[in-house]
């Protein structure tokens, strides 16, 4: 009686291991804050310019995102990402310590070592 269970069961899984897998993928990037305008602002000098411009490259602009996956059968990935104008909008308003509309070298040299 056992036996014949066991090779049931076992007739029953072997086309499950034999058949091959379904793989679902899904990505989406959703863009956080479009429509948001660029914030004004002043350099002290080009070189504060330029150092505040190489580390707004640096900065990532993403803010997370959803994973889930089981191997070989669905991935869902979620990401979100501030859009160019508010990523740009976030470092400025970082950067410019006294909030005074004016990046100073030194804010832009801070800036640029900043860890996220």
């Amino acid at each position: 009686m056992l036996r014949a269970r066991l090779a049931v069961a076992a007739l029953a899984v072997a086309p499950l291991t034999l058949l091959p897998g379904c793989l679902t993928l899904f990505s989406k990037t959703e863009v956080i804050r479009a429509e948001e305008p660029r914030r004004p602002i002043r350099f002290e000098n080009p070189e504060a310019a330029e150092a505040f411009n190489k580390a707004l490259k640096d900065k990532p602009a993403g803010l997370g995102g959803t994973y889930i996956g089981v191997p070989f059968v669905t991935l869902f990935s979620k990401d979100r990402q501030l859009s160019d104008s508010a990523h740009f909008n976030d470092c400025v308003l970082r950067c410019d310590t006294d909030q005074d509309g004016t990046i100073t070298l030194v804010e832009a040299k801070i800036f640029a070592g900043l860890k996220e």
